[in-house]
């Protein structure tokens, strides 16, 4: 997947949900600006050692909030990273996620690249393709999780529900990664 994300992430990017920003020594030096996106203050500044291990800080700025709550700018990037929020979202909210996307992106090159755990008979054998999961902290307190897992007629069926044209980049037992670009602009 690294290959993948070096590959193919370019330009003004936003890596929703960033995290810890795991994906960044893979796309950094390909990106004009960076804007790292993400729920939790803790999680950005993991993000913001990355960068400054990486010696990036000029190109990157850091966003928290709610994705659902955020207003995101109009045609504001060239690229998306979406890295393992989709499985967190109701199909709901996968719509309200590829209507920022669209939003957001450039319309006559912008591009998303997603990605995220796939469902497999592998899969199939341990969890649902849909449901609450239990989790534990690394201090041991437990939490639940939503977890929606996605294989390969979902992600064809993205192109009709969502306009968009969708290239499968890799499928394994565990994760997919998937590219694609709105096929009427934003």
């Amino acid at each position: 997947m690294a290959n993948i994300v070096h590959e193919f992430v370019r330009g003004r990017l936003i890596d929703l949900a960033c995290g810890t920003a795991y994906w960044l020594p893979q796309y950094a030096s390909a990106c004009s600006r960076i804007t790292l996106f993400d729920q939790s203050e803790k999680m950005l500044e993991e993000s913001r050692s990355k960068v400054e291990q990486l010696s990036v800080g000029d190109r990157c700025s850091f966003l928290q909030g709610d994705f659902f709550a955020h207003e995101f700018g109009r045609d504001e990037y060239d690229c998306a990273l979406v890295g393992f929020f989709l499985s967190h979202l109701t199909e709901a909210e996968e719509g309200l996620l590829f209507a920022a996307l669209k939003r957001m992106l450039e319309p006559s090159s912008g591009r998303f690249l997603i990605l995220d755990s796939a469902w497999s008979a592998e899969r199939a054998r341990f969890n649902a393709k849909s449901e609450r999961q239990k989790r534990r902290l690394n201090d041991g307190t437990p939490f639940e999780i939503y977890k929606r897992y996605t294989d390969r007629q979902d992600i064809s069926g993205w192109e009709r529900k969502y306009d968009v044209t969708i290239s499968i980049e890799y499928v394994g037992t565990a994760f997919f990664a998937v590219s694609g670009r709105f096929a009427h602009g934003g």
